[in-house]
């Protein structure tokens, strides 16, 4: 759905090189798991934090995944990524 009139704000713009820890459920209802790996891929200095066999768009501090929730923590407190993507599961 696109809203009637002009952008309130200019767009961010967001480097190629942007190191973002990026989580997607492979069963989310609002943004598809492809669309993850697709950020993913367009982001060369991202890491992918994949969240197997979840139905649900909010996955940090809400869904109750430990594997989840300790990763996002460990890369808020000091802002580095994980060496590689990771995968968890759901408990």
């Amino acid at each position: 759905m696109r809203l009637p009139g002009p952008p309130r704000e200019p767009s961010t713009e967001v480097r190629h090189g942007a190191r973002a820890l990026i989580l997607s459920a492979t069963g989310d209802p609002r943004a598809p798991y492809r669309d993850g790996v697709a950020l993913h891929g367009m982001l060369p200095g991202s890491r992918l934090l994949t969240l197997r066999g979840a139905n649900q768009h909010g996955l940090y501090g809400t869904y109750g995944n430990a594997c989840v929730d300790d990763a996002v923590n460990a890369y808020l407190a000091d802002g580095r990524l994980p060496e590689a993507d990771l995968t968890c599961t759901k408990a």
